[in-house]
């Protein structure tokens, strides 16, 4: 695809200001890796380079309950690291890999927009998307803290690509490492399995899915020398134990950090003997929505990932503001919808309410001690309010544009 001068100048400036402002001020990403709004356990750079430290020195990466990550960015940044001992600059090689990575996700959002599923719409201007990828202040300050969620977009990004230009049995292998790194990118299965079933090719693209999330656990299995990365990253359900839930998982939920999400002040509050009910009651809650999104939204299979997605910002246990920039560019694709949206300056105003706030009821609460943990909760709520204005009011205007067999209802001519 080629592209037009002014999306070649987004993507210039882009390159510019991340690896400029990460060379003049190098404690930047240090500094915004701790803040719990950009970065958590699951996609820290911080614990990745912790975990990469101990592989590197023969033990376990995930002794001590530090990483929690995907063991193929082990593999990754093990690379990128001896890339960069060569070149003599692995922070410099680091920030070019995440530019180069950003880069890439806004050339596929581009090339999605004129996709066959997409081009039917109205699009915005290639140079508009990448810009809202690129420049947005969410998905810029994930990409300073190099957080490992920007990996996890790119191949989502990717598998929404070879789905929507039809190569089905790609689109499933590339979801299935999408799940590698992010266990809840899964949850889009079943509007994909739609698409597969259109393009006659669903039995060979389960088969690609599962021999390709077989290969890539054997590849796990043989870097790491055991199975415990399952129970640090996958964090499967404990079956023979009492339906308990193993410990140090993304499905039980045992680090209790604070972050944006909805689940941290329930567990915290929370006696130990209750917490496996009702982080089964939470990780059910955040499942239930995709099937009958799904099924309603048949015909648009991937206005129904979308909105999974959507849901996924606010209700996975371990959630980050990028999910929403990645979010807010996803719905950009849908030029038609957004005219037809009700409460998109509410929408706006109450989650830019509880951005600016967020950092301020974090600092009153854990460094000034003025406040509690009821303060900083509070806004993670306004957080999520937020985002259930917008999945609603997104979901209300497409089945309003297909009731009225997709003429814009605004421009309806009643007789009187």
């Amino acid at each position: 695809m080629l592209l037009d001068y002014r999306t070649t100048a987004i993507l210039l400036t882009a390159v510019i200001s991340r690896i400029a402002l990460s060379r003049l001020f190098p404690s930047l990403v240090s500094l915004l890796d701790h803040r719990i709004e950009l970065s958590t356990s699951m996609s820290s750079f911080r614990q990745l380079k912790e975990g990469l430290y101990l592989y590197e020195n023969n033990f376990s990466a995930y002794d001590g309950g530090v990483y929690h990550q995907a063991p193929l960015l082990l593999l990754l940044f093990r690379l990128l690291r001896t890339i960069g001992s060569i070149a003599g600059n692995v922070d410099l090689v680091y920030d070019i890999f995440y530019c180069m990575l950003d880069v890439s996700t806004a050339i596929l959002f581009c090339k999605l927009s004129k996709s066959p599923k997409y081009k039917t719409m109205t699009q915005l201007d290639p140079w508009i998307l990448s810009a809202l990828y690129l420049l947005n202040p969410l998905n810029l300050l994930t990409s300073f803290t190099k957080s490992t969620s920007n990996i996890s977009t790119f191949f989502l990004i990717l598998s929404f690509n070879c789905i929507c230009y039809g190569y089905s049995i790609a689109s499933a292998a590339v979801l299935a490492i999408t799940g590698h790194i992010n266990l809840y990118a899964f949850y889009l299965v079943p509007p994909f399995f739609t698409l597969w079933k259109e393009s006659n090719k669903a039995t060979y693209s389960v088969v690609s899915l599962l021999s390709t999330t077989l290969l890539l656990s054997f590849v796990s299995y043989t870097t790491t020398g055991s199975f415990d990365y399952i129970h640090a990253t996958y964090y499967v359900i404990n079956l023979i134990n009492h339906f308990s839930l193993l410990n140090n998982s993304r499905l039980s939920f045992k680090d209790l950090v604070p972050n944006i999400g909805i689940w941290w002040y329930f567990f915290m509050e929370m006696f130990d003997f209750f917490r496996p009910f009702f982080t089964h009651i939470f990780q059910l809650y955040s499942l239930i929505y995709v099937l009958p999104i799904t099924f309603r939204l048949k015909n648009d299979p991937m206005f129904a990932a979308t909105t999974i997605y959507g849901i996924q910002t606010f209700s996975k246990p371990y959630p980050e503001v990028g999910d929403l920039g990645v979010y807010i560019c996803l719905l950009a694709l849908y030029k038609d919808i957004l005219p037809n949206v009700r409460y998109a300056l509410f929408s706006a105003l109450v989650i830019m309410h509880a951005l600016v706030l967020a950092p301020s009821f974090y600092h009153l609460w854990i460094y000034l001690g003025s406040g509690n943990a009821n303060f900083f909760y509070a806004i993670t709520l306004v957080y999520a309010l937020g985002i259930v204005i917008i999945i609603t009011d997104t979901l209300r205007a497409r089945l309003r544009i297909e009731f009225d067999g997709g003429k814009d209802p605004r421009k309806e001519v009643l007789q009187i």
